[in-house]
């Protein structure tokens, strides 16, 4: 009997014997779970507030270059802050003004006793209610001040302490039932808006340094000088030619002709 005969009959015995051995399987593993798709990828604007009360101009082709480095880093710190564009350039999303009647139904601003967050970072009743929706076990009344109970917590850096009588309102869930959903259609379109603008004028500031006309103004307050890249190339000239300097011979004695 030959190799390969000997080879197929060890193949057909294995293959029908009772107690062939299995192939061994890697561990169970669980299938996948499922996650729900949501919408985290995209980043929503905030309509309802602003970090700087300042109205920023909108920018023009005929503003001087430090004017325009100094736009184009306040509207990057808006998109960064994910703030709205159009209530930073003076637009009046309805946002605001639902969040102003809002905060009428408290006597004053919040109190905040001590904040460690960037100047002009202030805390107002909205994020006092988005406080205790988010961690109603820190919004309670475990200190005093005078005797009266208060409730004091840490939100946006800073240490801030309301009185007992807004801590029940705001438990009650009523304020929270007048904050205004979000987005309104309204300040979607006003924003769509602003930005198609701010689009055109960009636009057209890029065109001008591509083509090289870009108007340095005249009163430039920083005597700065415009890039190479922006000012109009023109031919070189040669040097201009020293004129051929003639030399005057005096005239000779005793002759009735003068050179």
């Amino acid at each position: 009997m030959d190799s390969m005969s000997v080879s197929s009959s060890i193949m057909a015995d294995t293959m029908n014997s009772p107690t062939k051995r299995k192939r061994s399987l890697s561990p169970a593993q669980p299938p996948p779970i499922k996650v729900a798709k949501t919408h985290s990828s995209h980043l929503q604007i905030n309509y309802l507030t602003r970090q700087y009360s300042d109205i920023l101009p909108l920018i023009a082709s005929d503003d001087s270059l430090p004017s325009l480095l100094s736009l184009v880093q306040d509207y990057d710190g808006v998109l960064h802050r994910h703030e709205s564009m159009a209530g930073n350039l003076g637009a009046r999303p309805l946002g605001p003004i639902l969040i102003k009647r809002f905060e009428r139904l408290f006597d004053g601003p919040p109190k905040v006793l001590k904040t460690h967050g960037k100047e002009g970072t202030t805390v107002g009743w909205l994020d006092v209610v988005d406080f205790a929706r988010n961690k109603p076990e820190q919004f309670n009344l475990e200190k005093t001040r005078d005797g009266h109970p208060v409730c004091q917590f840490y939100t946006k850096q800073s240490r801030v302490e309301i009185t007992e009588e807004d801590h029940e309102l705001i438990a009650s869930g009523m304020p929270q039932r007048l904050i205004p959903p979000q987005p309104i259609l309204e300040d979607e379109e006003k924003e769509l808006g602003t930005l198609e603008i701010l689009e055109k004028n960009l636009g057209h500031i890029v065109q001008l340094a591509d083509q090289g006309m870009w108007l340095w103004p005249p009163t430039n307050p920083l005597h700065l000088t415009p890039p190479l890249s922006l000012c109009p190339r023109t031919p070189a000239q040669p040097p201009p030619q020293k004129p051929q300097e003639r030399h005057h011979r005096p005239p000779r004695v005793g002759s009735l002709i003068f050179e």
